[in-house]
């Protein structure tokens, strides 16, 4: 089976109504940061409590779960995977390739 990366897995994307804006992201191996942007297939997160100063976007494909009670986005990876995604000031507008 494989799994796109710019789309929630089924059973963890959020309502259509909710924005995931101001929620803690956590990796596997502790905190990320907080959601500054919600752009459908990707998060950009605010990961100045892990790297100051530095912002990373985050597939929504690596979303494990949500949870709206405590208002966090849990993620199945280790917060070192992240180093590897794209820079944070790509066109946030443009669609990824599929």
């Amino acid at each position: 089976m494989t799994t796109d990366l710019w789309e929630y897995r089924p059973g963890s994307h959020p309502a259509a109504d909710l924005t995931l804006v101001g929620y803690e992201v956590l990796a596997t191996d502790g905190p990320v940061g907080r959601v500054e942007q919600d752009a459908g297939d990707h998060l950009l997160v605010d990961a100045e409590p892990w790297v100051p100063g530095t912002r990373v976007l985050v597939p929504a494909g690596l979303v494990a779960r949500l949870d709206h009670l405590d208002r966090a986005v849990h993620l199945d990876c280790p917060r070192a995977r992240l180093s590897s995604a794209p820079p944070a000031a790509v066109d946030l507008t443009a669609p990824h390739p599929r």
